[in-house]
Order: structure tokens, then C-alpha cells, then sequence
């Protein structure tokens, strides 16, 4: 969208016209420094356009045709931002209907051309304001709309597809976060599991331990009572069987005594009075001693010294 440009003749002749009707001559240097500025224009030496128009504005700062020609200016040194705010400034300060609508047209092709298509509705309607007859205006206007009506829909379709993408991605971080609490607790239920099955394996150890302690205390109590046992019944056998060797000789003893006196009875009569005297000497000498052999055997059996008792 090619900007109009507004031909210096007829813009010294609006300016002269308006400080006529003010009562006020036209700034020459101002004058000066705007055609100079228009030549370098059409030279595309635009960056000395730009200077001369802004000197002229620094004289001057209302002067409507050096605001607009400056953003026309800035258009071509791709200052679209300050171009528009140049355009806005010269509709303002600007007197003639069509100088505002010509500065709000191209502030409409700076926003069209940045994609700012409400902007650019604006713009147009403006300049359509001014000058309702302008077609370039109306069909601008209309492109405008279509395309903000396109804008509007697919931004409308985007923020659908951010919402729902927004939406999943919830959903997907929630559903990660319940896997993540779901796979904690199964590791805290395994945990769990895992030292229960910890204890009642240290438990069962430990009961085992004990046990075998246990165990092993009572067989050494019991092995220490069957050997205290055995030692009793070993010692009760070996005393019962002193006390009945000792009753047997002592039985023997009593039966050979009687033999011998049975056989010295039988003798007796068969010897004489004195053979008969000294066989009874000599048993009795043997008796004694048979006695007090087993007087001291039983004493030494019983492992205690008897006192004797005094006869006095």
C-alpha cells in the first residue's frame, strides 16, 4: 500500500491559506526546510529528508505538513512505529480535512502492514470521517476487517488449542503426579512390607537364637542332672554293692562258724579234755579277730570315724 504524498505547491498553499486566515505570515525558513526536504525525498535521500523535516518541526512544532511528510519519510527508513505516531500527530494539528484524512490513511496501511488490523480498522474509519468519498479508504477498510475478522477466529482457534493443550498438559502432569504418588506408596507399601518381613525374620532369629539358648541351657541342666544322676545311682550301686559284699562275707564268716563248730562239736568228742581246751582258745582268739576285721571294714565303708564310747 503505497502512501500518498502530498505535493509541496498545494501544501504551501493550505499553510499560507490558514495563516492568512490567521492573520499571520508563513514561516519562510520553515517553508525552506520542507521543500528541501521534499527534494531529497524524490531523490530517496531519505535520510536527509528526515533531518530537514525535523529542523523544520523543531521551529515549528504544530506545522502539520512537516509532521506528516516526516512520517512518509519514516515509512521509507522502516520506522513504521514512529511513522504512525507522526501520522496521528499531523491529523491532529492539521486544519483541512483532507491533510486529515490523508495521515490517517497511511496510519492505517502502517497498522495493516504490522498486522495491527484493529488499528487499521480505526485508521480507515477515520480517514473516511474526513473524507467519505475516498474508495482507496473504503476498500482498505474492508480488507481490514476481513483480515481482523480472520485474526480474531484463528486467535480464537489458538487460545482453544492453547486452553486444551494447557488442559492435557494438567491432566498429563496430574495423571504423572498420581502415578508418582501411586508408585511412592506402592515403594512405601514394599518398604513397609519389607521391614515387617525384616522383623519377623530378625523376630524369628531371635527366637530361634533363644530357643537354641534355651535348648542348649536346659540339655546342659538336664545332661548335668543325668550325670549328678548317674553319679548318685553309680555311688548308691557301688555302696549297696560294698554293703552286700560285706553282708555276704559276713554271712560266710557266720556260716563258717558255725561249720567249724559243728565240726569242733564233733571233734570234741573225739579228743581230749585238753585238746578240746585249746581248739576253743584258738577259735575264740579267731573270732575276735574276725570281728574286728569287720568292725574296721564297715567303718571305712561308711566314711566316718566312730567315737568311742567311754564305759566310765
Amino acid at each position: 500500500m503505497k502512501p500518498y504524498i502530498i505535493i509541496i505547491l498545494s501544501l504551501i498553499s493550505i499553510v499560507n491559506g490558514q495563516a492568512q486566515q490567521n492573520g499571520q505570515k508563513p514561516d519562510k525558513a520553515v517553508e525552506k526546510l520542507i521543500n528541501k526536504g521534499l527534494h531529497a525525498y524524490d531523490k530517496a535521500e531519505y535520510r536527509e529528508a528526515e533531518l530537514d523535516f525535523r529542523k523544520a518541526l523543531a521551529k515549528d512544532p504544530v506545522n502539520a505538513v512537516a509532521s506528516y511528510n516526516l512520517g512518509l519519510t519514516q515509512t521509507e527508513l522502516d520506522k513504521n512505529l514512529e511513522a504512525a505516531h507522526y501520522f496521528e500527530k499531523a491529523a491532529k494539528q492539521a486544519d483541512d480535512s483532507m491533510l486529515k484524512s490523508k495521515a490517517y490513511f497511511n496510519q492505517g496501511n502502517v497498522w495493516y502492514n504490522k498486522k495491527k488490523y484493529d488499528k487499521a480498522v480505526e485508521a480507515y474509519k477515520n480517514a473516511l470521517r474526513q473524507n467519505p468519498s475516498d474508495e482507496e479508504a473504503r476498500y482498505n477498510l474492508a480488507l481490514a476487517q476481513q483480515k481482523l475478522k480472520q485474526q480474531q477466529k484463528k486467535n480464537k482457534q489458538n487460545q482453544k488449542k492453547n486452553n486444551k493443550n494447557k488442559q492435557n498438559k494438567q491432566n498429563k502432569n496430574q495423571q504423572n503426579k498420581d502415578q508418582k504418588n501411586k508408585k511412592d506408596q506402592n515403594k512405601q507399601g514394599q518398604n513397609k512390607k519389607d521391614q515387617q518381613k525384616n522383623q519377623n525374620g530378625q523376630d524369628k532369629k531371635d527366637q530361634n537364637k533363644q530357643n537354641k539358648k534355651d535348648q542348649n541351657k536346659k540339655s546342659k541342666g538336664d545332661k548335668k542332672k543325668d550325670q549328678n544322676q548317674q553319679n548318685k545311682q553309680d555311688k548308691n550301686q557301688k555302696n549297696q554293692g560294698k554293703q552286700d559284699q560285706q553282708k555276704q562275707k559276713q554271712q560266710g564268716g557266720q556260716k563258717g562258724q558255725k561249720q567249724q563248730e559243728k565240726q569242733g562239736q564233733k571233734r570234741k568228742a573225739q579228743l581230749t579234755p585238753q585238746q578240746v581246751k585249746q581248739i576253743l582258745v584258738a577259735l575264740k582268739n579267731k573270732e575276735q579277730k574276725t570281728q574286728k576285721k569287720i568292725k574296721a571294714k564297715v567303718l571305712k565303708g561308711s566314711g566316718k570315724k566312730r567315737k568311742q564310747d567311754k564305759d566310765w
